[in-house]
């Protein structure tokens, strides 16, 4: 299962088997909150969907048990949820010929979807707060929203791949001739260039950090220091390149201006990932949840040491006799 809702259940802690066990529910019945009761029927049907072959294995791991379990009374629950607040599945949920759609695991990932657009709407109506959380986080950690040293420059790159390394190096070397003579960068940029995208502005790119660039390029770059310089051809792995130092920028905090909405975004993302969270733990501390701990017990298939016992020159274990 690849659902949302599958990658949230990593995170909870706590089990359905952990629960009281309550011999008065009938034998089908694996477990019971106040939503939704899990039966066999629903984990038969969820090993259905496990290879046959593999099926044994799965089933022989009491924890593998216990994470499918919990998967299956989650998704059911959420489910429930979601017929009990009016919730529908996305229109566009569509399974496929291999997996047909799941309408459980649809009303369970609509739930969430409506816990997480219910967390942003608090989230906006308490904007003030948020702004002023905003400043007390970068007012007492200004580091944690500097930049690096950045230059920006222009680039003529001359692709290795179809040329060859020394046809490349060649090339970038008549591109620099040229330049050098006092022909325009720009124009050389233009005739010379392998880079379409930057071919037509004259190779000229915006600023960027030396971790951006190939390692033998960024350390070329950044040891220019005169603005208009041109470099000699560069090595990088798949182009020689002629650049021309443009500007350089230091490294410096970035203004509270310049990093508010990242900021406004991380708590709004934290935020809801919290309400999110916070509705998957409500079910699995769900007081009223009850489980027949001998049906869920019965359910693990107990390996024999002597059935499973190593064949003679094989690591791996010898497969049950049929």
């Amino acid at each position: 299962m690849t659902s949302k809702v599958y990658s949230l259940l990593l995170s909870a802690m706590l089990a359905i088997v952990s629960a009281p066990a309550n011999a008065a529910l009938p034998p089908d019945v694996l477990a019971k909150n106040r939503w939704v009761q899990l039966t066999r029927t629903d984990y038969d049907a969820a090993m259905a969907r496990i290879p046959e072959k593999q099926r044994f294995e799965f089933a022989a791991s009491p924890k593998r048990v216990q994470d499918l379990l919990n998967t299956l009374l989650l998704t059911k629950t959420l489910a429930a949820q979601a017929r009990a607040h009016g919730t529908r599945p996305n229109a566009s949920f569509a399974g496929s010929a291999s997996a047909p759609p799941d309408a459980e695991r649809a009303l369970a990932d609509a739930e969430l979807a409506r816990v997480e657009a219910d967390a942003n709407k608090a989230f906006d109506a308490a904007k003030e707060s948020y702004e002023a959380r905003a400043q007390e986080l970068y007012k007492a950690n200004p580091e944690e929203y500097s930049a690096p040293e950045e230059v920006r420059f222009s680039d003529i790159p001359i692709v290795i791949a179809g040329r060859g390394e020394e046809a490349a190096r060649e090339r970038a070397a008549e591109a620099r001739a040229k330049i050098a003579a006092g022909a325009d960068f720009a124009a050389v940029a233009r005739e010379y260039s392998d880079d379409p995208a930057t071919r037509e502005k004259g190779g000229a790119l915006p600023f960027t950090a030396a971790k951006r660039l190939a390692p033998d390029l960024a350390k070329a770059v950044f040891a220019m220091t005169r603005i208009g310089e041109v470099s000699p051809p560069i090595k990088a792995p798949s182009a020689w390149h002629v650049v021309r130092l443009d500007e350089r920028r230091p490294a410096r905090v970035r203004p509270y201006e310049e990093v508010h909405d990242a900021i406004i975004a991380s708590l709004r993302k934290r935020y809801v990932a919290e309400q999110r969270e916070a509705r998957i733990q409500s079910i699995f501390r769900d007081t009223e949840t009850e489980t027949n701990q001998a049906a869920i017990d019965a359910l693990v298939n107990r390996v024999d040491p002597e059935v499973f016992r190593h064949k003679p020159g094989s690591s791996n274990p010898a497969a049950p006799e049929k």
